[in-house]
């Protein structure tokens, strides 16, 4: 990738939607969205050098420390790099890189990007190996700001249909500062594939407790992220008052910062 490209960083809370305007952003802009958990899960199933490692950090229960996970993106950004080169359909004039979700989740992350300082605590020979080069470096970062209720509200409401395999949301949300949100249903509604009660579940994983301990984890370790960038004058705040709906409001601020950009 060029020096110049516009590589963008989503940041948001479990339940912020952050992942499904990643994904209508990627499509809006003709670039790759890059989500860290994919790419760690990638390394894992093929078995490379980096997912054995961070296959042996899951098996004791540990975190994945920044070092690893900074190696597996810029492993995985280097080869997008070079299919993009390498591709003859692809635009060479987008200006547009890539769109990461999920990284950076710490301030270590944040300003390895940026190649500000070294990760604390990091092997300084192993720190110089994936020293950031310009063209991964992020452009700034969107921080996707919703009320923590509203994201409460959200996560409890996701279901899937173990039937059709598709994603809704039961959750109505309807404030009085501005926020409207209806259910996420399929149309016809009801569903006349489906038992809604039967085939529609909930994930596990999507209960109010699990969800205050990440929204706590949140605050802790990745709100410093979006002061990070908001130091560095790289940061966009979009608060999405319709939800989805409110996309090209998003597409909107996310081209004119691009252009605004030297």
């Amino acid at each position: 990738m060029r020096p110049n490209y516009i590589n963008i960083s989503l940041i948001g809370k479990p339940g912020s939607g952050k992942g499904t305007y990643g994904s209508k952003l990627a499509e809006t802009l003709k670039s790759p969205l890059v989500v860290m958990g994919d790419v760690l899960r990638n390394h894992v199933q093929q078995k490379t050098e980096i997912g054995i490692e961070i296959a042996e950090h899951q098996s004791q229960g540990k975190l994945v420390d920044d070092v690893l996970v900074s190696k597996a993106l810029f492993s995985h950004l280097k080869q997008l790099r070079n299919e993009r080169f390498h591709d003859k359909r692809s635009d060479k004039s987008n200006k547009f890189g890539f769109i990461l979700d999920g990284f950076p989740r710490t301030l270590a992350q944040a300003r390895l990007l940026q190649n500000q300082n070294e990760i604390p605590g990091a092997n300084n020979d192993l720190m110089s190996k994936i020293e950031w080069p310009e063209e991964f470096k992020m452009s700034f970062a969107v921080s996707i700001d919703v009320p923590d209720e509203i994201c409460v509200s959200k996560m409890l409401g996701r279901r899937k249909c173990s039937k059709c395999n598709k994603s809704f949301n039961i959750s109505d949300v309807n404030t009085s500062d501005g926020f409207f949100m209806p259910p996420q249903l399929p149309d016809p509604y009801p569903c006349v594939k489906c038992d809604m009660e039967k085939d529609w579940l909930k994930r596990d994983d999507d209960t109010e407790e699990i969800f205050m301990r990440r929204m706590d984890e949140f605050y802790a370790i990745s709100f410093p992220v979006t002061q990070f960038y908001a130091s560095l004058d790289k940061l966009l705040s979009f608060v999405p008052y319709k939800g989805v709906k409110d996309i090209v409001k998003l597409e909107e601020m996310v081209i004119a910062k691009a252009t605004s950009i030297k």
